[in-house]
Protein backbone atom coordinates (compact mmCIF):
# COMPACT_ATOMS: atom_id res chain seq x y z
CA UNK A 1 0.00 0.00 0.00
CA UNK A 2 1.60 3.37 -0.89
CA UNK A 3 0.08 6.92 -0.44
CA UNK A 4 2.22 9.37 -1.78
CA UNK A 5 5.16 8.90 -4.48
CA UNK A 6 7.94 11.94 -4.69
CA UNK A 7 10.30 12.68 -7.89
CA UNK A 8 12.85 15.47 -6.91
CA UNK A 9 11.55 18.90 -5.76
CA UNK A 10 8.17 18.41 -6.02
CA UNK A 11 6.46 19.31 -3.06
CA UNK A 12 4.56 16.36 -2.32
CA UNK A 13 4.72 15.95 1.81
CA UNK A 14 5.92 12.80 3.27
CA UNK A 15 6.30 10.95 -0.20
CA UNK A 16 8.01 7.48 -1.16
CA UNK A 17 11.05 8.65 -3.42
CA UNK A 18 10.52 7.44 -7.06
CA UNK A 19 14.16 6.45 -6.83
CA UNK A 20 13.49 4.17 -3.69
CA UNK A 21 10.33 2.72 -5.63
CA UNK A 22 12.52 1.97 -8.50
CA UNK A 23 14.88 0.11 -6.09
CA UNK A 24 11.89 -2.34 -4.78
CA UNK A 25 10.47 -2.63 -7.87
CA UNK A 26 13.88 -3.70 -9.70
CA UNK A 27 14.78 -6.26 -6.71
CA UNK A 28 11.21 -8.13 -7.51
CA UNK A 29 11.87 -8.21 -11.38
CA UNK A 30 15.08 -9.75 -11.14
CA UNK A 31 14.22 -12.41 -9.06
CA UNK A 32 10.81 -13.23 -10.86
CA UNK A 33 7.98 -12.03 -8.94
CA UNK A 34 4.50 -11.69 -10.36
CA UNK A 35 2.29 -8.09 -9.47
CA UNK A 36 -1.12 -9.64 -10.02
CA UNK A 37 -4.10 -7.44 -11.25
CA UNK A 38 -6.89 -7.44 -8.87
CA UNK A 39 -8.81 -10.04 -11.40
CA UNK A 40 -5.80 -12.39 -10.69
CA UNK A 41 -6.66 -12.43 -6.90
CA UNK A 42 -10.00 -12.10 -7.52
CA UNK A 43 -9.80 -15.67 -9.31
CA UNK A 44 -7.39 -17.15 -6.82
CA UNK A 45 -9.72 -16.56 -4.00
CA UNK A 46 -12.98 -17.22 -5.45
CA UNK A 47 -11.82 -20.31 -7.32
CA UNK A 48 -9.55 -21.86 -4.14
CA UNK A 49 -6.92 -21.81 -5.90
CA UNK A 50 -3.26 -21.28 -4.66
CA UNK A 51 -2.17 -17.47 -4.65
CA UNK A 52 1.06 -17.90 -6.84
CA UNK A 53 4.30 -18.27 -4.21
CA UNK A 54 6.45 -15.33 -5.67
CA UNK A 55 3.13 -12.77 -6.41
CA UNK A 56 3.22 -9.55 -4.76
CA UNK A 57 -0.16 -6.52 -5.72
CA UNK A 58 0.27 -3.09 -5.33
CA UNK A 59 -2.51 -0.50 -4.26
CA UNK A 60 -2.45 3.52 -3.77
CA UNK A 61 -4.85 5.61 -2.05
CA UNK A 62 -6.72 8.65 -2.46
CA UNK A 63 -6.05 10.07 -5.88
CA UNK A 64 -3.71 12.68 -5.98
CA UNK A 65 -1.87 13.77 -9.30
CA UNK A 66 1.43 12.17 -8.06
CA UNK A 67 -0.06 9.13 -9.04
CA UNK A 68 -0.50 9.03 -11.78
CA UNK A 69 2.15 11.84 -12.86
CA UNK A 70 4.90 9.89 -10.61
CA UNK A 71 3.62 6.61 -9.21
CA UNK A 72 2.13 4.99 -12.23
CA UNK A 73 5.09 5.90 -15.06
CA UNK A 74 7.35 3.93 -12.53
CA UNK A 75 4.95 0.80 -12.49
CA UNK A 76 4.75 1.30 -16.17
CA UNK A 77 8.35 0.98 -16.65
CA UNK A 78 8.53 -2.60 -15.17
CA UNK A 79 5.29 -3.23 -16.69
CA UNK A 80 3.52 -4.28 -13.25
CA UNK A 81 0.22 -2.92 -12.55
CA UNK A 82 -0.97 -0.47 -9.55
CA UNK A 83 -4.56 -0.34 -8.00
CA UNK A 84 -5.59 3.14 -7.79
CA UNK A 85 -8.28 3.63 -4.49
CA UNK A 86 -9.82 6.88 -5.35
CA UNK A 87 -11.89 9.62 -3.31
CA UNK A 88 -13.96 10.55 -5.95
CA UNK A 89 -14.56 14.06 -4.49
CA UNK A 90 -11.12 14.45 -5.04
CA UNK A 91 -11.28 14.03 -8.75
CA UNK A 92 -14.59 15.82 -8.53
CA UNK A 93 -12.53 18.84 -7.33
CA UNK A 94 -15.52 19.47 -4.34
CA UNK A 95 -13.05 18.35 -1.20
CA UNK A 96 -9.23 17.45 -0.29
CA UNK A 97 -9.13 14.85 2.45
CA UNK A 98 -10.01 15.99 6.00
CA UNK A 99 -6.68 14.50 7.73
CA UNK A 100 -4.26 16.94 5.06
CA UNK A 101 -6.18 19.97 5.97
CA UNK A 102 -5.22 19.07 9.41
CA UNK A 103 -1.69 19.16 8.26
CA UNK A 104 -2.24 22.62 5.99
CA UNK A 105 -3.32 24.30 8.58
CA UNK A 106 -1.41 23.17 11.71
CA UNK A 107 1.84 24.33 9.09
CA UNK A 108 0.54 26.90 8.34
CA UNK A 109 -0.91 28.36 11.48
CA UNK A 110 -0.63 32.29 12.27
CA UNK A 111 -0.93 31.71 15.87
CA UNK A 112 0.83 29.55 18.75
CA UNK A 113 -1.49 28.87 21.39
CA UNK A 114 -4.89 28.20 20.69
CA UNK A 115 -7.88 25.92 22.60
CA UNK A 116 -9.44 23.88 19.58
CA UNK A 117 -13.03 22.57 20.10
CA UNK A 118 -13.25 19.06 18.95
CA UNK A 119 -16.36 17.29 17.08
CA UNK A 120 -16.76 15.24 19.97
CA UNK A 121 -16.66 18.36 22.23
CA UNK A 122 -13.30 17.94 23.82
CA UNK A 123 -11.12 20.63 24.04
CA UNK A 124 -7.15 19.96 22.48
CA UNK A 125 -4.98 22.82 23.18
CA UNK A 126 -2.67 23.62 20.47
CA UNK A 127 1.18 24.98 22.16
CA UNK A 128 3.56 25.14 19.15
CA UNK A 129 6.10 26.23 21.34
CA UNK A 130 6.27 23.29 23.23
CA UNK A 131 4.82 20.25 21.08
CA UNK A 132 5.86 20.72 17.20
CA UNK A 133 3.31 21.31 14.31
CA UNK A 134 4.14 17.38 13.58
CA UNK A 135 3.45 16.00 16.93
CA UNK A 136 0.07 18.17 17.02
CA UNK A 137 -1.21 16.87 13.50
CA UNK A 138 -0.74 13.56 14.72
CA UNK A 139 -2.66 13.80 17.80
CA UNK A 140 -5.53 16.11 16.61
CA UNK A 141 -6.04 13.45 13.56
CA UNK A 142 -5.95 10.37 16.17
CA UNK A 143 -8.78 12.41 18.23
CA UNK A 144 -10.66 12.99 14.96
CA UNK A 145 -10.56 9.81 13.74
CA UNK A 146 -12.38 7.98 17.45
CA UNK A 147 -14.66 10.58 16.61
CA UNK A 148 -18.25 12.09 15.03
CA UNK A 149 -17.47 12.69 11.27
CA UNK A 150 -20.62 13.96 9.88
CA UNK A 151 -19.62 17.66 9.44
CA UNK A 152 -15.84 17.65 9.99
CA UNK A 153 -15.52 19.73 6.35
CA UNK A 154 -17.40 22.33 8.58
CA UNK A 155 -15.25 21.89 11.47
CA UNK A 156 -11.95 22.23 9.81
CA UNK A 157 -12.76 25.46 7.72
CA UNK A 158 -14.89 26.99 11.02
CA UNK A 159 -13.43 25.74 13.64
CA UNK A 160 -9.76 24.86 13.02
CA UNK A 161 -8.81 27.17 10.82
CA UNK A 162 -10.35 29.68 12.05
CA UNK A 163 -8.86 29.13 15.54
CA UNK A 164 -5.48 29.22 13.85
CA UNK A 165 -6.10 31.89 11.60
CA UNK A 166 -5.29 29.67 8.67
CA UNK A 167 -6.93 31.23 5.23
CA UNK A 168 -8.94 28.18 3.73
CA UNK A 169 -7.96 27.73 0.34
CA UNK A 170 -10.32 28.43 -2.72
CA UNK A 171 -9.30 25.04 -3.89
CA UNK A 172 -7.00 22.61 -2.81
CA UNK A 173 -3.33 23.43 -2.84
CA UNK A 174 -0.63 22.40 -5.63
CA UNK A 175 0.64 19.50 -2.73
CA UNK A 176 -2.66 18.48 -2.73
CA UNK A 177 -4.18 18.41 -5.87
CA UNK A 178 -5.83 15.72 -7.73
CA UNK A 179 -5.05 13.69 -10.69
CA UNK A 180 -8.08 14.19 -13.23
CA UNK A 181 -10.94 11.63 -14.51
CA UNK A 182 -9.02 11.49 -17.59
CA UNK A 183 -6.00 10.22 -15.94
CA UNK A 184 -8.32 7.59 -14.53
CA UNK A 185 -9.48 6.54 -17.65
CA UNK A 186 -5.60 6.93 -19.10
CA UNK A 187 -4.39 4.43 -15.73
CA UNK A 188 -7.07 1.99 -16.95
CA UNK A 189 -6.22 1.66 -20.37
CA UNK A 190 -2.44 1.44 -19.35
CA UNK A 191 -3.80 -1.77 -17.13
CA UNK A 192 -4.03 -0.45 -14.01
CA UNK A 193 -7.09 -0.69 -12.14
CA UNK A 194 -9.01 2.30 -10.23
CA UNK A 195 -11.72 1.63 -7.78
CA UNK A 196 -13.65 3.55 -5.39
CA UNK A 197 -12.72 4.88 -1.80
CA UNK A 198 -15.77 6.81 -0.54
CA UNK A 199 -16.33 10.20 -1.64
CA UNK A 200 -15.19 12.42 1.12
CA UNK A 201 -12.41 9.73 2.91
CA UNK A 202 -14.73 10.34 6.05
CA UNK A 203 -14.35 7.38 8.29
CA UNK A 204 -17.66 5.09 7.51
CA UNK A 205 -18.12 3.77 11.32
CA UNK A 206 -18.35 7.17 12.53
CA UNK A 207 -21.33 8.00 9.92
CA UNK A 208 -25.08 7.25 10.37
CA UNK A 209 -26.42 4.69 7.76
CA UNK A 210 -27.82 6.14 5.32
CA UNK A 211 -24.34 8.74 5.51
CA UNK A 212 -22.31 4.98 5.05
CA UNK A 213 -24.57 4.27 2.00
CA UNK A 214 -24.32 7.32 0.17
CA UNK A 215 -20.30 7.26 0.62
CA UNK A 216 -20.15 3.55 -0.86
CA UNK A 217 -23.01 4.04 -3.54
CA UNK A 218 -22.06 7.20 -4.43
CA UNK A 219 -18.48 7.20 -5.10
CA UNK A 220 -19.13 3.67 -6.82
CA UNK A 221 -21.42 5.64 -9.15
CA UNK A 222 -19.29 8.11 -10.06
CA UNK A 223 -16.61 5.58 -11.12
CA UNK A 224 -19.08 3.62 -13.04
CA UNK A 225 -20.19 6.89 -14.97
CA UNK A 226 -16.90 7.92 -15.39
CA UNK A 227 -15.14 5.31 -16.10
CA UNK A 228 -18.09 2.72 -18.08
CA UNK A 229 -17.77 -0.14 -15.85
CA UNK A 230 -18.51 -1.71 -12.69
CA UNK A 231 -15.77 -1.59 -10.36
CA UNK A 232 -16.40 -4.93 -7.34
CA UNK A 233 -13.02 -3.53 -5.33
CA UNK A 234 -13.30 -0.76 -2.55
CA UNK A 235 -11.20 0.39 0.24
CA UNK A 236 -11.78 1.85 3.67
CA UNK A 237 -10.95 4.76 4.57
CA UNK A 238 -8.08 4.82 7.13
CA UNK A 239 -8.93 1.34 7.12
CA UNK A 240 -8.01 -0.01 10.95
CA UNK A 241 -10.48 -2.49 12.35
CA UNK A 242 -12.03 0.57 14.37
CA UNK A 243 -12.75 2.10 11.07
CA UNK A 244 -15.85 0.26 9.71
CA UNK A 245 -18.10 -2.41 10.86
CA UNK A 246 -20.70 -5.39 10.24
CA UNK A 247 -23.35 -2.37 8.60
CA UNK A 248 -20.44 -1.47 6.23
CA UNK A 249 -19.26 -4.85 5.16
CA UNK A 250 -23.25 -6.08 4.31
CA UNK A 251 -23.87 -2.66 2.55
CA UNK A 252 -20.71 -3.14 0.46
CA UNK A 253 -21.80 -6.52 -0.54
CA UNK A 254 -25.21 -5.56 -1.48
CA UNK A 255 -23.76 -2.61 -3.96
CA UNK A 256 -21.77 -5.67 -5.36
CA UNK A 257 -18.38 -5.58 -4.00
CA UNK A 258 -16.75 -8.80 -3.77
CA UNK A 259 -13.14 -7.75 -2.53
CA UNK A 260 -12.33 -4.78 0.31
CA UNK A 261 -9.28 -3.95 1.60
CA UNK A 262 -8.06 -2.35 4.96
CA UNK A 263 -4.98 -1.54 6.51
CA UNK A 264 -4.09 -4.03 8.80
CA UNK A 265 -0.43 -4.92 8.59
CA UNK A 266 -0.80 -8.94 7.41
CA UNK A 267 -0.58 -11.50 3.93
CA UNK A 268 -3.05 -12.16 1.55
CA UNK A 269 -4.38 -16.02 1.89
CA UNK A 270 -6.76 -18.04 1.48
CA UNK A 271 -10.22 -18.24 3.50
CA UNK A 272 -9.92 -14.83 4.59
CA UNK A 273 -13.08 -12.56 5.07
CA UNK A 274 -12.41 -10.86 1.42
CA UNK A 275 -14.41 -7.99 3.04
CA UNK A 276 -11.34 -7.29 5.55
CA UNK A 277 -8.19 -7.86 3.24
CA UNK A 278 -5.19 -6.42 4.92
CA UNK A 279 -2.19 -4.73 3.39
CA UNK A 280 1.46 -3.50 4.55
CA UNK A 281 2.40 0.03 3.88
CA UNK A 282 5.25 -0.34 1.38
CA UNK A 283 8.29 0.72 3.55
CA UNK A 284 10.96 2.69 2.58
CA UNK A 285 13.41 0.97 4.09
CA UNK A 286 14.80 -1.85 1.83
CA UNK A 287 15.40 -3.91 4.69
CA UNK A 288 11.93 -3.78 5.67
CA UNK A 289 10.79 -4.12 2.22
CA UNK A 290 12.67 -7.39 1.80
CA UNK A 291 11.20 -8.71 5.42
CA UNK A 292 7.67 -8.34 3.67
CA UNK A 293 8.44 -9.82 0.53
CA UNK A 294 10.14 -12.56 1.61
CA UNK A 295 7.83 -13.58 4.12
CA UNK A 296 10.01 -13.25 6.89
CA UNK A 297 6.77 -11.19 8.65
CA UNK A 298 5.05 -14.80 8.33
CA UNK A 299 7.64 -16.23 9.83
CA UNK A 300 7.80 -13.92 12.72
CA UNK A 301 3.79 -14.53 13.28
CA UNK A 302 4.70 -18.47 13.48
CA UNK A 303 7.20 -17.50 15.74
CA UNK A 304 4.60 -15.32 18.34
CA UNK A 305 1.96 -17.53 17.87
Amino acid sequence: MLHRVTEGDDGVPSGLAADQLRSHLQYLTDRGYQALTMDELWSCLHEGQPIPSRSVMFTIDDGFYDHHDVAAKVFDEFGFPLNFFVITGLLDNQLWPWDDQVSYALNHSRIVNSDIRLPSGKVYSVNLEIKPAKTTVKEIREALKAGPQTEIYQWLREELFGKLDVDFPASAPPEYRPMSWSDARSLRERGHGVYPHTCSHRILSTLSPAEKRQEIRDSLKRVEEELGYSPQVFAYPTGRPSDYDGDDMKELEQAGFNMVFNTVPAYVRQGQDRYQLPRYSLPESTADFLQIVNRFEAFKEKLRG
